[in-house]
């Protein structure tokens, strides 16, 4: 990810930065403080901490990288958690709302300084109902019936 992000923004993101001095990639207290204090590093290990799958491992042990999280007390200002799959594989987080703007109350939206006239048409001022040029005009009258012999 890391990578993907320097190729897309190298300006503001070096790959060097998230690895330690001896050049590992590594997510316990040895990491990088880059890597300890991003944003995906504390999605991908929000609440990990508080989580022991074993009692012979310390809260908050990766097994996958046989190590223990260097981060373990984040916390979140502006996300929530509202989504996490049973092996935390998925993770989907919410965006808080915001505590410091009031709600407003939605006035209707001016659109015409002007009082509401009825509208007149440019192209005419004749008040006319429209027609249909070229209808067919058919007289009201009896219906003509065959006699049968």
């Amino acid at each position: 990810m890391v990578r993907i992000a320097e190729g897309e923004h190298p300006k503001d993101i070096r790959e060097s930065d998230y690895f330690t001095p001896q050049g590992e990639f590594r997510v316990d207290k040895a990491g990088s403080p880059t890597l300890l204090n991003c944003l995906m590093y504390k999605m991908s290990y929000y609440r990990f901490g508080e989580m022991q799958l074993d009692f012979r491992t310390p809260p908050g042990f990766d097994r996958t990288r046989n190590a223990e999280i260097g981060n373990k007390d984040i916390k979140f200002k502006h996300l929530e958690e509202a989504f996490t799959s049973e092996h935390w594989l998925v993770r989907i987080y919410k965006v808080k709302a915001p505590d410091n703007r009031e709600t407003l109350d939605h006035k209707p939206r001016v659109t015409n300084i002007f009082p509401k006239q009825k509208y007149l048409s440019k192209k005419t001022t004749k008040r006319k109902r429209g027609y249909i040029k070229n209808k067919l005009v058919f007289k009201k009258g009896k219906k003509i019936s065959k006699k049968t012999v």
